[in-house]
């Protein structure tokens, strides 16, 4: 199925600026929130494909996104019971019991599950969901990458710099951290030399 670039644009005048703030802060529970996803197969839609609603989602006093029950019957779920779900502030993995958590924006999508783990990103800070949409890795780190061989490479301070039509992340302190979280590789080390550890350790 392919994916698609989803964007939302907002035009609207100070009056409904301040009934949209007053209904947040009034009424949160009930704010429902535009969102995308792909519908299930019928009948009149044979291939669906992303599509924009505009009241699938609320959020909740808490401020947790609840998904209405009309479209979480809608949704098309794959064989391991999660959908990916495109809300204004990024992109989420959805399970078929309506729980959610945010995912990484990556390659047009969220972030694919490696291992068993897909990246999640909270206040410009990296961490890792599993797939029951736990945070089994707290999201404090500047960046990592998906995990290969049980390690995934992490980084402190550093940043994404453009190459051309790509960004490149550079600079910072490396190391490499296990499925579980633990620091199995001090970060303290420069970015080119990462992997030669990685791979080093491995053979010992």
């Amino acid at each position: 199925m392919n994916e698609y670039k989803y964007k939302l644009n907002f035009y609207i005048y100070p009056f409904y600026v301040f009934f949209f703030l007053f209904s947040f802060y009034g009424c949160s529970s009930r704010q429902n929130i535009m969102c995308a996803y792909v519908p299930q197969e019928t009948k009149s839609n044979k291939y669906p494909e992303l599509t924009q609603y505009t009241d699938c989602a609320r959020i909740n006093d808490k401020e947790e996104i609840i998904i209405n029950d009309d479209h979480l019957d809608k949704i098309w779920f794959d064989d391991s019971g999660l959908a990916e779900i495109r809300i204004h502030d990024g992109v989420y993995y959805l399970n078929n019991q309506g729980k959610i958590t945010k995912s990484y924006f990556y390659d047009n999508g969220a972030d694919p599950f490696r291992e068993g783990l897909s990246r999640t990103k909270k206040n410009n800070k990296f961490g890792f969901i599993d797939k029951k949409l736990n945070v089994v890795i707290q999201p404090k780190y500047d960046f990592v990458y998906p995990f290969s061989n049980g390690i995934s490479k992490i980084c402190i301070g550093c940043k994404k710099v453009k190459a051309g039509e790509h960004t490149e992340i550079q600079n910072g302190k490396w190391g490499g951290i296990d499925k579980s979280g633990n620091v199995v590789i001090d970060i303290s080390h420069k970015y080119e030399d990462i992997e030669k550890i990685i791979i080093k350790n491995k053979e010992q």
